[in-house]
């Protein structure tokens, strides 16, 4: 194996960088995060240098802010270790202020230790390349770009297949593959005559139907989604899978390509995040909220770079059960601008992981977290200290580092550290976590899993990550007295007792009234949550609650 000095310097790599004007190349050194690019790709995207240093964070800023969540995951899914193959589509800026679409695709290279070494892929701009897709030979979603929607009218739907990620993830691209495969046929077989079928780029694709209304892409819509919903087995051994969609209508919501992308784009994230299997038709509501997104994102990358002016923690109490006396914090993060006062911490925090500034962002959390546990614990000694950590983060290999140089740094006690990760997050790769967490649960601190029982994972990802706290969902613990209602009782009653007998700790979220708090004490919940005794509150105020140590 060439060390990455001779690989930049390699007489082959000039050959591939010069061999065409629409190919980019690129290489890195996994372990330095030291790359090359070719020449014609610094030249036209205004890149700095040929080499750069972590030139994945420069190149996220030139990707197309609805491109970057796909590029980010599947980028990341290599530098994690979970993948040794990079294939997506997106566009990106020039150096002229166009953007322009790439299929960009890299392996993994291992040295004599098996280790990843060296990353290596090319980047092919689409206007120069053929008109059909290789793997479903469906028109290539950038023929699209030449259609023109300013005569007549007609309507659009784009479909994506539900969890596909995930899909591939655990059955392997071939089967992927084979699932995008038979997709394009159940399309191309319920798609009009005059219908134009294309794919888009990974498991997105688009249907363009002259004359046609909004109606008519709903039931076109319904029929797909049936005949995959239905399918056992097809000839390539595909299983039933499930789609979502998102339909314009042309001109009413846009005559050009680039404007219905985004509204389509919109419309789908929007069906995706209902997870209810549905076409959403693109509507005022949906315009609002791509706004509204943009203004906000455009807004956290500017208090990012501005040393994360606006952002702040709060903290909520958690008190022990059997004392009522605080003996714990959760610390939450908040955010708003001169311009932005409204942003919740579910929109905020979904645009920055959707992004990927949320790594950035959890840092920040995490320092100022240890800065509070450090001056707290000095002066009322055995408080404790939760934050939240995003899945993200925790593919960072150098996350586990990153916190045991700030707990020093901060000279924090780590079992007065606990790390929460929410149980929605829908983590892909368990072994990572269980990976990372036990690292963290040998150097002292703890961890625990948020909101438990929001998702079918709860009981999955309690088997495959050890945990040393549990914190049920507020959603069981707001009803509990409600007349009638034994379900929550029965299911928090359930899991307080698989707890006590895995030796882990529980935490009751959303204690509203003195009644409630009366029944979880009576269960046998180890600690309290809930606006019963304080909401998130500001570091002055919570301080002042640590001097009186209770409610």
């Amino acid at each position: 194996m060439p060390s990455g000095a001779t690989i930049f310097n390699d007489k082959l790599f000039e050959a591939f960088a010069n061999a065409s004007d629409n190919i980019y190349i690129y290489v890195c050194d996994m372990k330095s995060d030291i790359s090359r690019w070719s020449k014609n790709t610094v030249d036209f995207f205004g890149l700095d240098s040929e080499y750069m240093e972590h030139a994945g964070e420069r190149w996220m800023q030139k990707i197309h802010p609805d491109d970057r969540s796909e590029y980010f995951e599947d980028i990341d899914a290599v530098f994690s270790g979970r993948s040794v193959r990079h294939s997506c589509q997106y566009r990106a800026k020039s150096k002229y202020g166009d953007y322009v679409w790439l299929e960009c695709k890299g392996s993994v290279i291992h040295d004599e230790n098996g280790e990843p070494a060296v990353f290596a892929g090319l980047m092919t701009r689409l206007d120069g390349q053929n008109k059909y897709d290789s793997l479903t030979h469906l028109l290539v979603g950038f023929e699209m770009r030449d259609y023109d929607f300013s005569k007549g009218s007609g309507a659009v739907i784009l479909f994506g297949i539900d969890g596909f990620r995930k899909i591939n993830n655990t059955r392997g691209y071939i089967y992927g593959n084979k699932v995008l495969s038979v997709f394009a046929g159940v399309l191309q077989q319920l798609a009009g005559a005059d219908d134009l079928v294309c794919r888009l780029q990974g498991d997105e694709f688009l249907i363009v139907s002259p004359g046609a209304a909004e109606a008519d892409m709903t039931a076109l819509y319904e029929k797909v989604r049936e005949r995959c919903r239905n399918m056992r087995f097809s000839t390539d051994g595909v299983k039933s899978f499930s789609v979502s969609a998102g339909i314009v209508a042309y001109p009413k919501d846009g005559s050009g390509y680039d404007d219905l992308l985004s509204n389509l784009e919109h419309s789908l994230e929007y069906a995706k995040e209902r997870k209810t299997e549905q076409a959403v038709v693109f509507c005022k509501k949906i315009a609002d909220r791509h706004n509204r997104i943009n203004r906000l994102h455009e807004a956290l990358t500017r208090s990012i770079k501005n040393n994360f002016r606006g952002f702040e923690l709060y903290f909520q109490p958690i008190l022990d059960s059997g004392t009522k006396r605080i003996v714990e914090c959760e610390a939450l993060l908040r955010w708003k601008t001169p311009e932005i006062q409204d942003a919740t911490p579910y929109e905020f925090i979904k645009i920055l992981e959707d992004s990927g500034e949320i790594r950035e962002v959890g840092g920040w959390v995490m320092e100022e977290a240890l800065r509070h546990a450090a001056k707290w614990q000095r002066k009322y000694g055995d408080i404790s200290v939760s934050f939240n950590v995003s899945y993200l983060q925790l593919t960072d290999e150098e996350f586990v580092e990153k916190l045991v140089e700030k707990a020093e740094e901060y000279q924090v006690d780590p079992k007065r550290v606990m790390i929460e990760l929410t149980e929605s997050c829908n983590a892909e790769d368990t072994e990572m976590l269980s990976r990372q967490f036990d690292r963290l649960r040998g150097l002292g601190f703890k961890i625990a899993m948020d909101d438990f029982g929001t998702e079918y994972a709860s009981f999955g990802l309690l088997h495959d990550v050890n945990m040393d706290v549990l914190k049920i969902d507020q959603k069981f613990v707001r009803g509990l007295v409600k007349q009638g209602n034994k379900a929550d009782m029965a299911i928090i009653e359930s899991v307080v007792d698989m707890c006590g007998k895995l030796a882990i700790q529980t935490v009751a979220e959303g204690i509203e009234t003195e009644e409630i708090q009366d029944v979880i004490r009576g269960i046998g919940v180890s600690y309290l949550q809930g606006y019963l005794y304080s909401r998130p509150v500001p570091e002055t105020e919570f301080e002042k609650m640590l001097c009186q140590r209770g409610i």
